[in-house]
């Protein structure tokens, strides 16, 4: 089938040592845990224990100011078969920014990650 992602897809490349959970149809900000969600073109990883997001861009995908990592405002939308929009604060120094939002191409997977030390995209602690 052309729009199926293989359940093996992150394997490794992405999650390292972590495992892969149970599949969603849609992530809220009510939900606990940590998320991996596959769009077409990029794969965002939420913590929304700790309210983080990182977005990895894929093969032709356009690298976003956003993409290394920010702490989570609201997630408005994230469903399997829609476009994503979640917005997240702004970082020291952007003063003169209330909050900056991300729009994902359409959402092909959602999936729980278990057993990750650190988000995929975070800069290692020091």
């Amino acid at each position: 089938m052309e729009n199926e992602v293989p359940k093996n897809t992150t394997r490794g490349a992405l999650i390292g040592s972590g495992q892969l959970g149970q599949d969603r149809d849609e992530l809220t900000s009510a939900q606990v845990g940590q998320w991996l969600v596959l769009s077409r073109t990029s794969a965002h990883f939420f913590d929304l224990d700790a309210m983080l997001v990182t977005r990895i861009p894929g093969y032709e995908a356009i690298e976003m100011i956003t993409d290394g990592g920010r702490e989570l405002r609201s997630i408005e939308g994230c469903r399997v078969g829609e476009s994503g929009l979640w917005t997240m604060e702004p970082m020291l120094g952007e003063r003169d920014i209330e909050y900056r939002w991300h729009q994902s191409t359409e959402i092909v997977r959602i999936v729980e990650v278990l057993g990750l030390d650190q988000l995929p995209g975070l800069p290692d602690p020091a």
